[in-house]
């Protein structure tokens, strides 16, 4: 399989590409990928001028040429009617990502680096998927990473592009944490060695009904009252009490829970999130998802004295933030 290749790019020199691919390049090996790096778009480099052996060798056919040292290899090679990103690509095809630095117009993914002091807008080249900066202020339809945060951007690219392969490994790890001892019992899975972190989750989910029914939720005139404030309070009540209803889930101190609602009338359907906060050892996944799901039994109760034909469905984590897997959003 052909490595993912990225470029990281900036509108102009001087934005510390180069330190930030340092950085990055060991939490990357964190995670178990062979990675290669690579400068690109040069114009001139030291072994391919003329005289030199590496360009001799190049010049009398060889199609690699290069160097190497007691611990270290250099090598070049014509593209020939390819890109010259592409031929590299190939010979290093038994890699897992080739980061390059530099080339804004390859048609690549991309993630750019925007420095307030430097290039304070965005350029967002073709099949950019990420910009990190130290401005506070941007909103953009790609990801935003914070200058400096190593971690965070390692954790974007396994997550958009390595994720099962990252989990896959992880799973067969011997010292992967699971739901089940060696000899294959269930248990809670002791978290008392991990960081205390903040993290957040946000679910959703939708409960379809009649048209009428609908109506009358939102005009309020449902015999047991209002349908969407008792469908809040349970909600919260849901998260606090998840510990106790799925097995395998931790008691936590919950720091914050928002639930919001959605109706849409065109679809006849009431779409519900709820968004959970902590400070702690695990993340909340779990607690937001079930307040989702007690939310809408809870519309589906104060309700089906007139409408039994309601069907909850959708039920999805869509965003989680913090912890060891870091931040994680559903793609649409």
């Amino acid at each position: 399989m052909a490595p993912v290749i990225i470029h990281l790019v900036a509108a102009q020199s001087e934005t510390g590409k180069t330190t930030i691919m340092e950085k990055l390049l060991p939490e990357l090996k964190l995670h178990g990928l062979r990675v290669a790096a690579l400068k690109g778009n040069l114009q001139h480099y030291e072994l391919d001028t003329p005289g030199k052996d590496s360009q001799r060798f190049a010049d009398a056919g060889a199609d690699i040429a290069g160097l190497t040292t007691p611990d270290s290899f250099f090598l070049f090679g014509r593209s020939g009617d390819q890109d010259s990103t592409t031929a590299a690509a190939e010979i290093l095809d038994s890699f897992d990502l080739v980061m390059i630095e530099g080339n804004k117009k390859s048609k690549n993914p991309k993630i750019e680096v925007v420095r307030s002091a430097i290039n304070p807008e965005p350029l967002l080249p073709e099949n950019t998927i990420a910009v990190i900066t130290d401005r506070r202020d941007l909103d953009l339809e790609v990801a935003v990473l914070e200058l400096g945060d190593s971690k965070a951007l390692a954790e974007f690219i396994i997550n958009r592009y390595f994720y099962q392969k990252v989990s896959h490994e992880k799973e067969q790890s011997r010292d992967a944490l699971t739901h089940f001892d060696q000899s294959g019992r269930p248990r809670m899975v002791d978290v008392s060695e991990k960081e205390q972190t903040t993290r957040e989750a946000y679910a959703k989910g939708e409960i379809a009904m009649a048209p009428e029914t609908l109506d009358r939720i939102m005009a309020g005139t449902m015999a047991k009252g209002d349908v969407l404030g008792v469908a809040q309070v349970a909600a919260v009540m849901a998260v606090k009490e998840t510990g106790r209803l799925i097995p395998m889930a931790h008691p936590l101190g919950i720091s914050g829970v928002e639930v919001d609602f959605q109706p849409d009338q065109d679809q006849s359907k009431i779409e519900i999130g709820v968004r959970v906060r902590l400070t702690g050892q695990t993340g909340v996944e779990m607690e937001a998802l079930t307040g989702v799901s007690i939310a809408a039994l809870t519309i589906y109760d104060m309700c089906k004295a007139i409408d039994k034909n309601m069907v909850i469905q959708n039920i999805r984590l869509v965003e989680k933030k913090g912890g060891r897997s870091g931040h994680y959003r559903r793609e649409k």
